[in-house]
């Protein structure tokens, strides 16, 4: 148990995912204006707050490995954009693999992989998920009914060892990308310290039904990055940032689809973080 400020703590932002991505952290109570410190104990179970009634699609423990890279290839990427959205400054891709390993009774296991480019709109920069393959196919039809995602089925494997962590994604068979992750004796740089704050709470937009939709995992607030949650409460998130090496094949994306083909053809100039992540905090989808 911790004493903090009084303060209101996001869920956290991977893709999110699912994304991703954006993900974020539950709330912690706001103290009175005016002290940097309150009386109120913050722990765990504050941070996760409370599901009376669990939902379907409850996410109780996940891990994932993600990967934030920029590009040189800016025509292919201007082309995947909906055209509600215009490029950002500083284009960047963000990629994950996700094992969500305990879900609610009700809800079956499944493993999920992603691709987001940062886009703009309306002034303002946010995540737009391209691409996610998933392992259950009710998932698949749910997230894109319900939250405009573009899910569609492939086979992916969430591999961990001692340092080292891979994700392998195959469409018809064929290994379209693949991310093995190795930890062991990094030390985080100020410069990737630097990126968990500046990509801190960003939103993730889809197109459902021709209309741009903001997915909400959890409660959204911008106070606290990944990182600082996970120093914060390491019983419940863990993130270990390593080096990654990133393998995509165009060929085999193409013989799935034509997009997933300029999708996976978006080659990297700079990977600028990779890390892995393990959340055990409670969270679920807001209405």
């Amino acid at each position: 148990m911790r004493k903090m400020g009084s303060l209101r703590v996001i869920q956290f932002i991977c893709f999110f995912i699912s994304v991703g991505y954006a993900m974020s952290c539950s709330h912690v109570p706001k103290a009175a204006q005016g002290s940097p410190e309150s009386s109120q104990t913050i722990n765990a179970s504050t941070v996760q707050g409370s599901y009376p009634l669990e939902s379907r699609y409850t996410y109780h423990e996940f891990d994932m490995i993600c990967l934030y890279y920029k590009t040189d290839d800016l025509d292919r990427y201007r082309q995947l954009l909906p055209q509600q959205f215009n490029m950002p400054a500083e284009p960047l891709v963000f990629l994950f693999f996700a094992d969500y390993y305990k879900m609610d009774r009700a809800t079956e296991p499944y493993l999920e992989s992603a691709v987001f480019l940062l886009v703009e709109y309306k002034g303002a920069l946010a995540w737009h998920c391209v691409t996610m393959p998933v392992t259950s196919n009710e998932a698949r039809i749910g997230g894109i009914y319900y939250l405009g995602y573009p899910k569609i089925m492939g086979d992916i494997t969430f591999q961990r060892g001692l340092y080292r962590y891979a994700g392998i994604l195959k469409l018809k068979g064929e290994t379209v990308l693949s991310v093995v992750l190795n930890t062991r004796n990094h030390e985080i740089t100020a410069e990737e310290k630097e990126v968990f704050e500046r990509l801190k709470g960003l939103p993730s937009l889809t197109i459902r039904n021709g209309v741009v939709f903001q997915p909400r995992f959890g409660d959204l607030n911008n106070r606290y990055n990944l990182l600082q949650l996970s120093n914060m409460f390491p019983e419940k998130l863990e993130i270990g940032v390593g080096k990654a090496d990133l393998h995509m094949d165009t060929r085999a994306a193409s013989a799935f689809s034509e997009r997933l083909g300029s999708i996976f053809g978006i080659r990297p100039s700079e990977t600028i973080l990779a890390y892995y992540l393990k959340n055990k905090f409670v969270m679920r989808f807001k209405n």
